[in-house]
């Protein structure tokens, strides 16, 4: 299974009813007319973790790495203040799920476009494992959302606990950049491992 793309090869990792599952509903998901995702990762990212986050009056800033179409209307939950939701994609087809001001380029490269210690919260979901695969090129994106965020600021990292997808476990390298583990945050965990097929899980560190 070496030459097959990590998400297959993860995907055929699991035992068969969890494949036909997981595969009904990726095809549910992206029915004409869908608009959001509803896996229990998915859920818990719309309905905990970023309206936690945007019912805090004291947050001026929390950029979101990473874009599709089940992401457009994330900054919404933001309103009436939706500038301070920001977004970054490498692809830049993903601009059009983007919210107002939103930067083409990799999280690596997020000083580029926002200043040391301006944003409050980092949301990488889904990156690690699809895209930033490396030691590496990981340590350097986390390096990078330490940069950028404000003492006392956040990262939440959403990857998937497979092997496939995730050969190491990324809390070392949180540490190695500066972060600490934080239960200050609106799951009240560092850690958090949805019911899902491929193990989604959610860390949350704070600069």
């Amino acid at each position: 299974m070496g030459g097959l793309p990590k998400p297959l090869r993860a995907w055929l990792g699991l035992p068969l009813r969890q494949q036909l599952a997981y595969a009904g509903r990726k095809l549910f998901d992206v029915l004409p007319g869908r608009s959001a995702i509803r896996s229990a990762d998915r859920r818990l990212l719309e309905e905990t973790v970023l309206p936690g986050y945007a019912a805090d009056s004291t947050l001026r800033s929390l950029l979101f790495v990473g874009c599709d179409w089940y992401t457009r209307d994330y900054a919404e939950l933001f309103a009436p203040t939706r500038e301070r939701f920001r977004t970054i994609d490498i692809d830049p087809a993903k601009a059009r799920f983007g919210a107002p001001g939103h930067v083409v380029g990799p999280m690596q490269e997020i000083g580029r476009h926002f200043r040391p210690g301006s944003v409050d919260v980092v949301v990488a979901n889904g990156i690690y494992g699809f895209g930033i695969d490396e030691r590496a090129a990981l340590r350097v994106a986390l390096a990078a959302a330490h940069a950028v965020l404000r003492s006392g600021g956040t990262l939440v990292l959403g990857w998937n606990d497979v092997p496939a997808l995730a050969p190491f476990d990324p809390a070392d390298l949180a540490g190695e950049v500066g972060f600490s583990r934080s239960t200050v945050n609106p799951l009240g965990a560092w850690r958090t491992l949805t019911e899902t097929p491929l193990r989604h899980t959610f860390d949350v560190y704070s600069r």
